[in-house]
């Protein structure tokens, strides 16, 4: 289930570069409503989820997701929540290195179960992170068309790209590593946290009023908000 979702959201997102421009409306409503359903199901479910035992030591795991993040934005410049900055018709080895940790570091917590028995491998964290996986990936293609880059390189990195996170939670299923299955999803919140934030903050741009923009905000959260109490995932 976490390698056919997975992939399937990036092939997605990579078939869509060739519809929907990276500098388009569509994009930015797309990349709004999935970072609202990220953050969404980030407060809904899986905080509290880390915190179900009254575990206090994992929010110093969740700030060090975050920070991890901090880093790995030095550099990737960005890609996990929308930004793209031109090296002319080069590839941004650098900031693909950092785009792939990112993705392989929010995978290792997807092959376990969670607190009252919530699988992560079919919930709602993993379509959280296949939706979020989508608009990255149609920016990433989108924006090595532009730079005209081989079509061949675009494709190696998608591949990459598609099959980061399902290794991720490949690794973290390791019977060494499995027993640190709490503290991985702090960190892997922490990432997202940071990335779903960061999405919602740049959402308005020159803080002007998008009320376009808001409901897709808004119905991202409705459904993550949704997924996790209705559905029980």
């Amino acid at each position: 289930m976490i390698w056919t979702a997975l992939i399937i959201s990036v092939g997605l997102g990579a078939g869509a570069a060739w519809i929907i421009p990276i500098d388009s409306r569509t994009f930015k409503y797309l990349l709004a409503f999935s970072g609202a359903f990220l953050f969404g199901t980030l407060l809904t479910h899986m905080i509290p989820e880390v915190f179900h035992d009254g575990a206090v030591k994992m929010g110093w795991w969740i700030m060090l997701g975050f920070g991890v993040q901090l880093m790995l934005d030095y550099l990737s410049e960005g890609l996990e929540h929308g930004h793209f900055h031109s090296h002319g018709n080069t590839v941004p080895w650098l900031a693909m290195v950092g785009l792939l940790l990112h993705a392989f570091i929010e995978g290792m917590p997807l092959n376990h179960n969670g607190v009252n028995g919530h699988d992560h491998s079919q919930g709602t964290f993993l379509w959280a992170i296949a939706l979020h996986k989508l608009p990255i990936a149609l920016l990433v293609t989108g924006a090595l068309r532009k730079a005209q880059v081989p079509l061949q390189t675009i494709g190696l990195i998608v591949v990459f790209f598609a099959l980061a996170t399902p290794l991720g939670s490949t690794l973290g299923n390791v019977t060494a590593i499995v027993q640190y299955a709490p503290e991985m999803l702090a960190v892997a919140i922490g990432l997202l946290l940071h990335v779903s934030t960061t999405i919602l903050f740049e959402s308005s741009q020159n803080h002007q009023f998008n009320l376009i923009k808001l409901i897709f905000v808004v119905a991202g959260m409705a459904l993550a908000a949704w997924m996790s109490t209705s559905l029980n995932l």
